[in-house]
């Protein structure tokens, strides 16, 4: 099971090397990161250190590259293409846009969906938008080629809770789990399982991180965008 403080202070690490472009600093968070089995959330930080463009090895980027062609998750064969084609390969052909995956996923799981701002990488949920909360923008805007209609499917939030409840390995806290996502409220009865079980909390952020910003990565390439740090 995965330390809470340990990955809390990867993933700042991982922002912080990305924000500073650091390339030593992001090739050690990069080989913590696929150790803990966050590799979509390394992705950024591998790329900062391929376009360094120093010819010595790269530090846990070919580990990465590994991890994700194993792993297999939405998203993460998308990863590799990219990672490729900054390290060695010709164009994926998709155009580089600056967007906060995390925030993609978290629309693209949620029923309504929302909006995403091709000019700023700004990822709207639809009840912010439509409610008028968005400061300055006429709804007749969402129309145009500013922006992308980011669809919202409240069934992969529920896919996600159901087979990490089938992985977990003690046995009492995954049938408590299993049970949990069966039928109505299920959402509301996994959050509740899940503190009777908490050491397991840090396995599924992991978990659930990843599988969002995966479905994010592999959303924008079909829209021809590829998330860039």
């Amino acid at each position: 099971m995965g330390d809470r403080a340990v990955i809390e202070a990867l993933w700042r690490e991982l922002l912080v090397a990305v924000a500073a472009a650091d390339r030593a600093r992001a090739g050690a968070a990069v080989a913590a990161a696929v150790a803990e089995g966050l590799l979509q959330a390394a992705v950024p930080a591998a790329m900062t250190v391929l376009r360094a463009g120093e010819p010595a090895p790269v530090p846990g980027v070919d580990a990465l590259l590994a991890a994700l062609s194993d792993r297999s998750w939405p998203g993460d064969q998308v990863a590799v293409e990219s990672l490729t084609s900054v390290l060695s390969g010709p164009s994926t052909g998709r155009t580089g846009l600056v967007v906060d995956l995390d925030a993609l996923g978290d629309v693209l799981s949620g029923e309504r969906g929302g909006y995403l701002e091709l000019a700023t990488g700004e990822v709207w949920p639809a009840s912010v938008v439509e409610d008028g909360d968005v400061e300055d923008l006429d709804p007749d805007e969402l129309e145009s080629d500013r922006w992308l209609d980011v669809p919202g499917d409240g069934r992969d939030a529920w896919r996600d809770m159901a087979s990490f409840a089938d992985q977990v390995p003690d046995a009492r806290a995954r049938d408590d789990l299993q049970v949990a996502v069966d039928g109505k409220g299920a959402f509301r009865r996994f959050q509740a399982a899940l503190d009777r079980h908490e050491a397991n909390w840090v396995d599924w952020r992991v978990w659930s991180s990843e599988r969002r910003m995966g479905r994010a990565r592999e959303w924008l390439a079909d829209e021809g965008y590829d998330p860039i740090p």
